[in-house]
C-alpha cells in the first residue's frame, strides 16, 4: 500500500511523464549511464514498493486520456533504476493495462534482461502492447556499457518478442553502428517495429566516470553519425541534441515542434504591443529561437546553461530555477518572461521542486509557460 508521500510521487510521475512506476527494486544491470545513485534530484522522491493490482488501477485515473502511449515500469524521476520485468505481476499488469486502455499503445522500457522467454507467445497475443528495447549495442562495448546484460536472451527477444521500438546508442564508432544496424535489418526489425532509434550518449555532472569517455566520443562524432544515417538509413530516427540544420532528417519532429511553439509565442506577443519579452532557452534551442526572433525589437532571447546538471545536458525540461536566477539578468523591469513548458510538472514545479510562483516573486514579472 502506498503511503501519502509515495502516492504523491506516484501521481506526479504518471501525470507528468505518462509512466506508471511499479517498483523501486534496483535492477542490478549496472548500466554506466544510470545516475540513480549519484543524482541528488532523484533523492527527493521516496522509493515505491512493489505495487498491487489495486494500486495499478488507482494509477489509471492519473493517465492523460489524450496521450497515445502509456509506459509501465521505470519512471523518469520516480523509481527510475528498476526494470519492469522484475515485478512478479508484470505480465498481469500488461494484460490489465492493455485491456483498460485499448486505444493506447502500452509499452515497457527495458534492457530485456529479465523477460521470460516462455512469456513471449502471451505478450505477442496482445495487440496494443510492444516492448521498447534498450538494445544499446550488440558489439564489443556492450558489456562495458551494460555489464550484466544477457546476450543470448536479447538475441531471442530480437527474433521473437513484440517490439515497439529498438534503441541503439552511438558509441562514437561508425563501424559499430553499422554492424548493429546490419544485425537489426537482417532480422527485419525495421518492418517489425514502429521505429529504430539512435541516441547520442549524454553525460552530466553526476554521471559515473566510466561514462564520460564514451560520451565524449559519441558527442564529438555525432554529426558524422547523423550524416551517415541520413544518407544510408533515412528511415532510422535519431535524437536531436541541438536545433541546427546538421541534425535535420530522419524525423524532424523536434524542428516541427519548435516551429509550432515559435508560432504560438509570436501570436501572443503580437497582441501585446506595449510589452517587452525575455524568452529563456536551453542550449538545445537558443540559436534557433534567437534567429527567428531577431526582427522583433521587443523580444530578447537568452541562453540559460545547465549549471545544475552540467555535462552535455541541453534539453528544455532540465532548465531549473537556480540556473535561471544565477544567469538571467532582465534589462527592463516588469518584462514578460517566457519559459518552455517542459521545465514544469503538472503542479507547476521545476525539477528541483520549486514553484513557478518563486520566479514571479523574484523577478516581479509575469511569466508565460509555452
Amino acid at each position: 500500500m502506498l503511503n501519502d508521500k509515495q502516492l504523491k510521487a506516484f501521481e506526479l510521475e504518471i501525470s507528468t511523464f505518462g509512466n506508471i512506476p511499479i517498483s523501486s527494486i534496483n535492477c542490478g544491470i549496472g548500466c554506466i549511464y544510470c545516475k540513480v545513485h549519484t543524482d541528488p534530484i532523484l533523492k527527493r522522491y521516496p522509493p515505491i514498493p512493489e505495487i498491487s493490482l489495486e494500486d495499478l488501477y488507482l494509477g489509471f485515473k492519473y493517465v492523460d486520456n489524450n496521450s497515445k502511449y502509456l509506459r509501465l515500469g521505470a519512471g523518469v524521476l520516480v523509481a527510475p533504476h528498476t526494470d519492469p520485468y522484475l515485478h512478479p505481476l508484470i505480465y498481469d499488469f500488461i494484460k490489465h493495462t492493455s485491456a483498460y486502455f485499448p486505444k493506447k499503445m502500452i509499452t515497457t522500457v527495458t534492457t530485456g534482461s529479465y523477460i521470460e522467454e516462455s512469456r513471449l507467445d502471451s505478450l505477442n497475443s496482445i495487440a496494443n502492447f510492444g516492448i521498447d528495447l534498450s538494445l544499446v549495442t550488440m558489439q564489443e562495448q556492450r558489456e562495458i556499457i551494460v555489464p550484466n546484460a544477457t546476450r543470448e536472451r536479447i538475441n531471442t527477444l530480437l527474433r521473437f518478442a513484440p517490439l515497439n521500438k529498438v534503441t541503439l546508442m552511438f558509441t562514437g564508432d561508425l563501424d559499430v553502428l553499422k554492424r548493429d544496424l546490419d544485425l537489426l535489418y537482417s532480422l527485419n526489425i525495421d518492418t517489425r517495429t514502429k521505429e529504430i532509434l539512435v541516441r547520442r550518449i549524454e553525460y552530466t555532472g553526476f554521471s559515473q566516470s566510466k561514462l564520460n569517455s564514451i560520451a565524449y566520443r559519441s558527442i564529438s562524432k555525432y554529426e558524422d553519425c547523423v550524416r551517415y544515417l541520413n544518407e544510408n538509413h533515412p528511415d532510422v530516427i535519431f535524437t536531436v541534441p541541438i536545433l541546427k540544420d546538421a541534425f535535420r532528417g530522419g524525423n524532424n519532429e523536434y524542428f516541427i515542434q519548435a516551429d509550432e511553439r515559435i508560432s504560438i509565442q509570436k501570436n501572443r506577443i503580437d497582441k501585446e504591443h506595449n510589452s517587452f519579452f525575455d524568452i529563456l532557452c536551453s542550449e538545445s534551442g537558443y540559436e534557433y529561437f534567437r534567429e527567428d526572433f531577431k526582427s522583433y525589437d521587443n523580444v530578447q532571447v537568452h541562453l540559460i546553461k545547465n549549471k545544475l546538471y552540467g555535462g552535455s545536458v541541453t534539453v528544455a525540461g532540465l532548465l531549473n530555477h537556480s540556473d535561471i536566477i544565477s544567469q538571467f539578468k532582465p534589462q527592463l523591469a516588469n518584462s514578460v518572461i517566457v519559459l518552455p513548458y517542459e521545465m514544469y510538472n503538472h503542479e507547476k514545479c521545476d525539477i528541483t521542486g520549486n514553484s513557478i510562483a518563486e520566479l514571479e516573486k523574484i523577478f516581479n514579472s509575469e511569466i508565460w509557460v509555452i
